[in-house]
């Protein structure tokens, strides 16, 4: 596989069908993603998170036999995270733990990795598996019928009735 690439944000991944997971794993580096569903281990954001992933990352790029893994995750949620709403995709699904103010929490991922260089991206056949997924018609499509026309129970009981009319008008026509 040639190169990596590009994680769409949290926003677009849900737009196209793709549900998130709290994960159960220990390390937050396991990231998974199975049938649509990313699945996340929980991390949890506050005052010295930043310095923490920065001097992991300066740990990462001063020894060149370390595996730039940190430096991947960041950069994968960097790609995750663009806006508050992506930040609030993943709170809601409690993969962030968030003491932070929303917005801070979302540019702290922004600016985390900079001038860090990676030789081989960790996250790089997850983010082709993924993206493979988004190419898909049918998740879209049912993403668009859940959220614009199926999204309460009256919605889902009248579409039921309409399409219980129409069988029956159907079966009137023939059998008259």
């Amino acid at each position: 596989m040639q190169g990596w690439e590009l994680l769409p944000s949290a926003t677009s991944l849900v737009k196209s069908g793709i549900k998130f997971k709290r994960g159960t794993s220990e390390c937050i580096l396991d990231i998974k993603f199975i049938d649509g569903v990313l699945e996340i281990p929980p991390i949890v954001i506050h005052d010295i998170t930043e310095t923490v992933f920065r001097n992991l990352i300066s740990y990462e790029q001063c020894h060149p036999k370390c595996e730039a893994r940190v430096t991947s995750y960041a950069m994968f949620l960097d790609n995750l995270i663009i806006t508050t709403k992506d930040m609030n995709i993943l709170c809601d699904n409690q993969i962030i733990v968030n003491w932070l103010n929303r917005e801070d929490a979302a540019q702290l991922f922004n600016k985390l990795y900079h001038d860090a260089y990676v030789k081989d991206y960790y996250y790089q056949n997850l983010c082709h598996d993924i993206n493979s997924f988004c190419r898909r018609r049918w998740p879209r499509w049912r993403e668009v019928l859940v959220s614009n026309y199926f999204n309460t129970p009256w919605a889902i009981l009248s579409t039921l009735a309409a399409f219980i009319l129409l069988i029956l008008t159907l079966l009137q026509t023939f059998v008259v």
